[in-house]
């Protein structure tokens, strides 16, 4: 599997994940969702989970 691979399919379970939360807890604010995502897909951090979600630079599909 090459990297570019590996990244998208990581960027993708960091969406499923981020949406699956903001699902189940809606009373959440946002920094307890990206910190919770972050959690749940080490090694990756807050900023980049943002990133991720919000498509910006290199993480844009």
């Amino acid at each position: 599997m090459s990297r570019e691979e590996r990244l998208r399919l990581r960027n993708q379970k960091v969406r499923r994940v981020f949406s699956e939360l903001e699902r189940k807890h809606p009373q959440w604010k946002l920094s307890a969702l990206l910190e919770e995502t972050a959690r749940q897909v080490p090694p990756i951090s807050t900023t980049t989970v943002s990133a991720i979600i919000k498509q910006y630079g290199i993480y844009a599909n």
